[in-house]
Parts: structure tokens; sequence; C-alpha cells
């Protein structure tokens, strides 16, 4: 006579309630994680920058020509910003990236040090 045929199911059972266990709390693990990067408690990266103009140059050649062309002299999109000393400040074209204008959205993916970089180089480059 064999084994009861209960104790496959047992352990079967028994396997993924536990494997059930560890994945609802590596969830929740994950979820508070990012909820913390959400809400502005978690670590932050701090940004360094050397050059501002250099760095604003590389930054804006990441994104910004997207919208604003090459040579930023404006695009099928966005406007001219190659062209903005005596238009805009400092602080208010970093304020124009980190919150947007217009159809351009904000730039959330810049920190404040990186927005204003972005700002120094545009006005560095105006004609």
């Amino acid at each position: 006579m064999k084994g009861s045929p209960l104790i496959p199911f047992a352990l079967i059972a028994l396997i993924g309630i536990v494997l059930m266990a560890v994945m609802s709390a590596y969830g929740v693990n994950e979820r508070n994680a990012l909820e913390e990067e959400e809400n502005g408690t978690g670590e932050e990266e701090t940004v360094e920058i050397d050059d501002p103009i250099v760095a604003g140059e590389e930054l804006a050649q990441q994104s910004c020509i997207n919208c604003h062309g090459g040579d930023l002299a404006g695009g099928s999109v966005g406007p001219a910003i190659n062209g903005l000393d005596g238009d805009y400040s400092a602080e208010e074209i970093s304020d124009i990236i980190q919150n947007g204008i217009g159809s351009m959205p904000p730039q959330t993916q810049y920190s404040p040090e990186e927005a204003d970089a972005i700002s120094e180089y545009l006005l560095s480059i105006s004609e």
C-alpha cells in the first residue's frame, strides 16, 4: 500500500503559502521604497556641478533639442531658446524648466541645480 495521497498536496500547499509570504514581504518593501522616493523621504542624490555652463550644455543636449531643435533655434514643437538674454533671468528660466510653461511640461528629471545649470547655459548662448 502506498502512502497517503494527501502528503504531496499538503507539501505543495505549504510551499505555496511560504512562497506567497515571501513575495508579499518583498512587494511591501518595494512599495514602501517607491512611496519614500515619491514623497522625497528617501535618500536624495546630490548633484555637484563644477562648471554650470558645460553641465548645462550636456543636459540641454539630452532633452531640450527634442523640442527646441538641435541648435535650440526652434523646432517642430518648441520655440527658439538660444536668444533668451534680456527676455528672462536665470531664475525665471530655471523656474520654467522645473514647472513648465504653456505647452511645455515640467522637466522633473532635473534637480534644481541641474535646472540652474541649463538656464546659465541658455543665457550664455544668447545671440
